[in-house]
């Protein structure tokens, strides 16, 4: 899996990938490298968002009063 590429790269990819298909410009050789680059595509997004989400979640606790020890 590409971990270095950029949630914004890889849903602009996808999105490509998406438009091609549905405009029909995949070839029928092609379709299952492009369904498998989609799926790749995907499990990338979602790991970003699951990080950014388990991120923000942490923030969050820190900053509410009481969830914290001070001593």
């Amino acid at each position: 899996m590409a971990d270095d590429i950029t949630y914004q790269a890889a849903l602009a990819e996808l999105e490509g990938i998406l438009a091609a298909i549905e405009e029909e410009q995949v070839d029928v050789d092609e379709l299952a490298v492009k369904v498998r680059r989609s799926a790749e595509l995907i499990r990338v997004c979602r790991a970003k968002i699951d990080a950014a989400a388990i991120e923000v979640e942490a923030v969050v606790q820190e900053l509410e009063p009481g969830e914290k020890s001070n001593g």
